[in-house]
């Protein structure tokens, strides 16, 4: 598990995204299923000032560059598991 991962259930369409991943083995559900990996994970971002970190919620057409303690905010690099 890694943040940024999106799972989807397959019954209502509910999405989950890891914020932080721990040690333990997460296996989410919803509608009393288990709930989906989805193959694209969200894109994280982190300040390199205070530590903060965003998650791309939903991708636009535009080109996101957010920013945090006046400083662009560099991309996460997501660890497969």
């Amino acid at each position: 598990m890694s943040s940024g991962q999106v799972y989807r259930c397959p019954i209502c369409g509910a999405e989950v995204t890891v914020i932080r991943a721990g040690s333990g083995r997460l296996t989410p559900r919803c509608c009393n299923t288990g709930m989906i990996l989805k193959e694209k994970p969200s894109r994280v971002f982190h300040c390199p000032t205070c530590g903060a970190q965003v998650t791309v919620i939903k991708e636009g057409k535009g080109n996101l560059e957010p920013r945090c303690c006046n400083a662009k905010m560099a991309l996460v690099e997501l660890q497969q598991n």
